[in-house]
């Protein structure tokens, strides 16, 4: 089974993260995307609860399954959440997966710093999804997804402002019922 491995904070997910999603298992050949919020952030960014995250992923990515899975398998592994790791162990899992970890061209400056790199290379494909505003990878043809960040919406969401047409009515919904990202 070819496996696309969807990793990050999603401190809130957005649709962008939803279109990355659609966007990979429509022009690649992956046949099932596993969205993998990550426990504790190696660069040690702060996020809320990577229960409120996960909670948050399986709203945000329900209209996109079964091809897509909300993972909480790195609440079973070592700490920080390294997507080493985790590609090993879904390979333990999995041995017949040909895994590829999704990642923005937003990201791909940050690879060098990325914990046993060049083993993770050896066991995955990376496709890059092109973001707006960041270089395109190979093969581009001017198409990239919106240039959205999660902070931005955290930050609008602390400015009182609406998120409305960036996070799904359901994510709005549990993010308002568990006032997350609101100044207090």
């Amino acid at each position: 089974m070819r496996i696309g491995f969807f990793g990050g904070s999603f401190d809130p997910p957005h649709i962008c993260h939803a279109m990355v999603c659609l966007y990979v298992l429509e022009m690649t050949d992956v046949e099932k995307i596993l969205w993998v919020p990550c426990v504790d952030h190696p660069f040690a960014k702060t996020a809320a609860s990577f229960d409120h995250r996960l909670a948050m992923s399986r709203l945000a990515a329900s209209a996109l399954t079964p091809r897509v899975e909300v993972s909480d398998i790195e609440s079973t592994l070592p700490l920080p959440s390294y997507t080493i790791n985790t590609v090993e162990t879904l390979y333990c899992r999995i041995p017949d997966a040909r895994i590829s970890v999704i990642l923005g061209s937003d990201i791909t400056d940050e690879l060098d710093r990325w914990t046993r790199i060049e083993d993770l290379r050896r066991l995955a494909n990376f496709i890059v999804v092109p973001r707006g505003g960041f270089p395109a990878p190979m093969g581009d043809l001017g198409i990239a997804l919106p240039r959205l960040s999660s902070t931005a919406i955290r930050e609008a969401l602390q400015e009182g402002r609406s998120v409305e047409t960036v996070v799904t009515r359901d994510v709005l919904d549990y993010i308002n019922q568990h006032r997350l990202y609101r100044k207090e």
